[in-house]
């Protein structure tokens, strides 16, 4: 076997990491502060009226960390009709009252691989709520480059620099336009992102995403399906903007149309079993098809609190394409098992998430499709300043040993509102 194209292949194996990252939960709270606590009934009546009212009160500060004040101010009067002095409620509305203001977002993202690809853009803008829904408009500006260095040990893909001569020599500058709509209604969620991505040296793009989510059970039991068109296989509704895959996948103007399904389905108390399919296909005749499944045992919650999430599992992967290929990640009849970890936390003032891999399994796949499978880290915190203004980071992170492949992604930004 040619072992330098058997090589080159290995490291766009980095672009499986997602296929791991299945937080799909994760919400970008904006919770206020803790409200007082209501004071001790003075006897068995107001007991009883205390506890009929705290479900109503629980259920708004949900809404408020998933970000859908028109639904907490809803719970909130609920209880306030039943008891006009109820101090928790009375602050409930102040806090909806701030949370139903624009949310401005100001960010900045940069990535970088051991194939030399590395990706540096910043932007941000406005989010708008109403009683549906939230819709988000962001701008964004910055650079693509991925000058393959013939000298680095690291780089697997080193060869090709001859061959590309100085055409990968330049940054590739890159503007983004981006419309992002979140509706809900009753038990259903959608996810609608529309993207304009202009390239100075590269041809433009149209970039979508769309999710329709059944919340049968929520938090515990979902049902989804999904399409969208992609510049990287790493791109979904959780990261839309990560970077492309290569330099001859963005000048060649290479995309991969999805569609799927997934869901999260309970086994009695303690168990999340997460199956999902994609089916992709390339603009370049190309075509691959994903399953994916997990098993998550549940140590925390405890009883009937919906925080913090602790969860330990086994996850499997199949991957498949009809070719590979060195402008995107393509493996052939790839197949892995990894050990899977994931803890959610949040308080009034902090949120913190993180989500890892640890493989079980070695070299996997078919031919020039035969890759190594990674270790893998996602993490995100956020700390709010104050009422109006939050400060977040979201880290990805990829290490495998030898020439596979090293990444590491970070995306810092803070909110808002005025």
């Amino acid at each position: 076997m040619d072992q330098t194209k058997n090589r080159s292949r290995r490291p766009w194996a980095v672009f499986a990491v997602v296929a791991c990252i299945t937080i799909a939960t994760i919400a970008h709270a904006q919770e206020g502060p803790p409200p007082p606590a209501p004071a001790a009934p003075e006897n068995a009546a107001a007991a009883a009226a205390a506890a009929q009212l705290a479900p109503l009160l629980g259920g708004a500060e949900f809404m408020l960390i998933v970000e859908r004040p028109f639904e907490a101010e809803k719970l909130f009067n609920a209880v306030l009709a039943q008891d006009p002095s109820n101090a928790h409620a009375q602050d409930g509305l102040r806090r909806v009252a701030l949370a139903k203001r624009v949310n401005w977002t100001f960010l900045t993202h940069g990535y970088n691989n051991n194939l030399d690809a590395s990706l540096i853009t910043y932007g941000g803008g406005p989010t708008f709520y109403n009683s549906h829904g939230k819709v988000t408009f962001w701008v964004g500006d910055g650079f693509f480059k991925n000058d393959i260095n013939g000298d680095n040990p690291d780089n697997p893909l080193s060869f090709l620099a001859p061959i590309l001569g100085t055409a990968d020599d330049e940054a590739l500058r890159k503007q983004t336009v981006s419309m992002i709509w979140e509706p809900y209604y009753k038990q259903f969620d959608g996810y609608v992102y529309l993207n304009r991505t202009f390239y100075q040296e590269a041809p433009d793009r149209t970039l979508w995403n769309l999710r329709g989510t059944w919340n049968r059970r929520a938090g515990r039991e979902t049902y989804s399906i999904f399409a969208g068109q992609h510049d990287s296989y790493l791109q979904s509704d959780l990261a839309q903007f990560f970077a492309p895959e290569s330099f001859t996948a963005v000048v060649n103007k290479l995309l991969s149309r999805e569609v799927g399904a997934s869901a999260q389905i309970p086994i009695g108390k303690k168990i999340d079993v997460n199956p999902g399919f994609s089916y992709l296909d390339y603009t370049d005749g190309n075509a691959r098809r994903i399953w994916r499944a997990q098993a998550m045992y549940r140590i925390l919650p405890k009883g009937d609190n919906p925080l913090p999430i602790f969860r330990v599992g086994i996850a499997y992967l199949w991957d498949d394409a009809n070719q590979p290929s060195l402008s995107y990640y393509a493996p052939i009849d790839f197949q892995s098992v990894s050990i899977a970890a994931d803890y959610v936390y949040v308080t009034g003032k902090y949120r913190f998430g993180v989500f890892g891999t640890a493989p079980l399994t070695k070299t996997s796949g078919t031919g020039f499709g035969r890759f190594d499978p990674y270790w893998t880290l996602f993490s995100f915190v956020n700390y709010k300043l104050s009422p109006s203004r939050e400060v977040w980071v979201k880290f990805t992170g990829v290490h495998s040993a030898n020439l596979s492949p090293k990444l590491v992604d970070i995306v810092a930004g803070i909110n808002l509102r005025f």
